[in-house]
């Protein structure tokens, strides 16, 4: 049976170590990430913590909405073993009814949905850190023109990282405060790190990692003007993939649907994964298209 929880009714202990035990192991759905991206969450637990899944709780207008929040890219059900459909099922229907809108997306593990839920297909990559190095051309040709360059990578500290993000993208979507206090709450528990490529001991490119057990995640990276033209970037990935080899089994991009982006991940060797996003509303006038 599957019961729905308050926060305040939630065994954290349990719950992350189902979490640390899934078979799909991520950053996202441990209770200390959530805690950062989504006040009061919430969640659905089968059994004794063999099966949960968050929810993550906001308030519109007045109502309750069930929306992914920024930054964490899959949710959905966590378990030892991958679900089922009757499994998935039993979880979508134990939502409460008192949601009027919901928007979240599921997991990699959780794409046997039956037919009668409607989905959208999400993109990730994921590069098999055990393999060798498979760098297409256009990724090697890049590097080689940018070791032309006497780069630094190093570590840097949330806020120098900030500092080139806003200044160097015209619109970013994301409140500053918001990735401010993820990226620092995280970095605060040894489960992110800024890294900075340097050229005359100023800035280039920058990229925030984090850190689940099984895999090292791409949260987020920006680049200068002149980091796009030196092409650092492709210096600080392949820095960031090599020094993850020893400790993790995989290097998660966190996907895109944009193809230029898309490319980019893939020349590094990252394979395409999937996962599926649902959208149910009950207000006649909202429209649950991709």
């Amino acid at each position: 049976m599957v019961k729905y929880l308050r926060h305040t009714e939630i065994d954290r202990t349990r719950w992350d170590l189902c979490i640390e035990n899934a078979s799909f192991e991520t950053l996202y759905p441990y209770s200390w990430y959530l805690d950062l991206v989504s006040n009061d969450w919430e969640g659905l637990v089968k059994g004794d913590y063999e099966m949960v899944m968050p929810l993550t709780r906001t308030k519109k207008f007045g109502f309750n909405f069930l929306l992914q929040p920024i930054l964490a890219q899959q949710l959905g059900i966590f378990s030892k073993n991958q679900p089922d459909s009757s499994e998935i099922i039993n979880f979508i229907e134990a939502i409460p009814p008192g949601f009027r809108y919901i928007d979240i997306c599921l997991n990699k593990q959780n794409i046997d949905l039956p037919g009668k839920i409607r989905q959208h297909e999400r993109v990730n990559h994921e590069l098999d850190l055990k393999a060798g190095k498979a760098y297409n051309k256009n990724t090697r040709r890049n590097l080689q023109k940018a070791r032309e360059y006497s780069f630094i990578v190093r570590g840097i500290n949330v806020i120098q990282y900030l500092d080139l993000k806003y200044s160097a993208e015209k619109r970013v979507a994301v409140k500053r405060d918001y990735l401010q206090n993820l990226f620092e709450g995280l970095e605060s528990m040894k489960r992110a790190q800024a890294f900075g490529v340097f050229l005359d001991n100023k800035i280039q490119s920058a990229a925030i990692l984090g850190y689940a057990n099984s895999r090292v995640i791409y949260m987020n990276g920006c680049s200068g003007e002149k980091g796009k033209e030196n092409r650092s970037m492709f210096v600080l990935m392949d820095y960031l993939i090599d020094s993850s080899r020893s400790r993790y089994s995989i290097f998660d991009f966190e996907g895109s649907n944009l193809p230029g982006v898309a490319r980019f991940f893939e020349g590094f060797g990252a394979t395409r994964t999937s996962y599926p996003r649902i959208v149910k509303t009950k207000f006649p006038f909202i429209r649950t298209g991709k």
